[in-house]
């Protein structure tokens, strides 16, 4: 008996000291959902809303983000139809007038809910070319944000920030950025961050360290890849919009200089929730840009 005892202890010790080890982080793992922002296809929305829909949806989508155009947020009873005879759910809406979140916060957030959106905030903070974004700018938009927070819970809307890179502009004699101090003035609890991957690598920044650092906030990524000859640094915004640059800045993932195996490897970690595809220009077939980025996700299972 005894012999058979210490048989079976050996046998089950073996057993143990086969198993791999399990990562410290393997528990609070979290998967998160793709979706792509429909700035990506606005030229064609613009010409043809139901059809542009119903090629989104055929490319393997399901979930969309909005931004405030005039055929998306005008009508969006409208729109919501749309969405839905293409099979598409708006899961979160850009308000990018700041005008609008001055005076007027609950209009975004019903129109966010007609839309089925449960997320609702603020994408871009210049509204001419000239604009200068100062860290007064950057602070007021953390409290717009922060003043709306009661009437986006009470509708059951999470409002966030999405970044562009220019809130990361250091303080003079400081060791700080903008963004920290935007940081500082929000509450996460009621304002989340959607980090956009091309613009804080544009910014000068690594975007893995960037997400560890907000890793309490960062619960959407932006994701698309940027070209190798893209010079980066410190971006302050001054006397430029996104369509000054060349189309050919923007790859799809897997063709450029950001290594996104990285970067989907710290979303799990931190608890990224919302993976969304993004083309801000590009040269060719947006469609097949966007394509081609869900096949490399697919390939190299970035999301398993």
């Amino acid at each position: 008996m005894k012999t058979v005892n210490l048989f079976i202890l050996l046998f089950i010790i073996g057993i143990s000291c086969n198993k791999a080890p399990m990562k410290s982080d393997e528990s609070t793992i979290a998967r998160g959902q793709l979706a792509a922002q429909l700035w990506t296809f606005r030229y064609d929305l613009e010409k043809d809303v139901p059809g542009t829909l119903k090629k989104i949806k055929a490319l393997g989508i399901d979930y969309v983000e909005g931004f405030d155009a005039p055929y998306i947020v005008g009508n969006a009873d409208q729109f919501k139809s749309q969405l839905d005879a293409a099979g598409l759910e708006m899961f979160a809406l850009h308000w990018n007038e700041l005008n609008d979140w001055r005076k007027d916060p609950a209009r975004i957030i019903a129109t966010a809910k007609k839309l089925g959106a449960t997320y609702t905030g603020i994408a871009w903070l210049k509204i001419t070319k000239q604009d200068t974004v100062t860290l007064d700018v950057v602070n007021e938009a953390a409290d717009m944000l922060k003043k709306a927070c009661p009437q986006a819970k009470a509708e059951g809307i999470q409002l966030y920030y999405h970044i562009h890179g220019y809130e990361l502009q250091p303080i003079p004699n400081e060791s700080t950025t903008f963004f920290d101090s935007f940081v500082e003035r929000i509450d996460y609890n009621c304002v989340r961050l959607e980090a956009d991957i091309f613009w804080v690598t544009y910014a000068g920044e690594d975007p893995v360290k960037f997400m560890e650092k907000y890793r309490d906030g960062v619960e959407l990524l932006h994701i698309k890849n940027m070209a190798s000859h893209v010079e980066t640094g410190v971006f302050t915004g001054a006397d430029f919009m996104p369509p000054d640059m060349p189309a050919d800045n923007w790859v799809p993932l897997g063709k450029g200089k950001i290594d996104y195996r990285s970067v989907f490897e710290k979303g799990k970690q931190i608890g990224v929730k919302w993976y969304i595809l993004e083309m801000d220009k590009y040269s060719g077939d947006v469609y097949a840009a966007v394509d081609s980025s869900l096949q490399y996700i697919r390939k190299e299972k970035l999301m398993e």
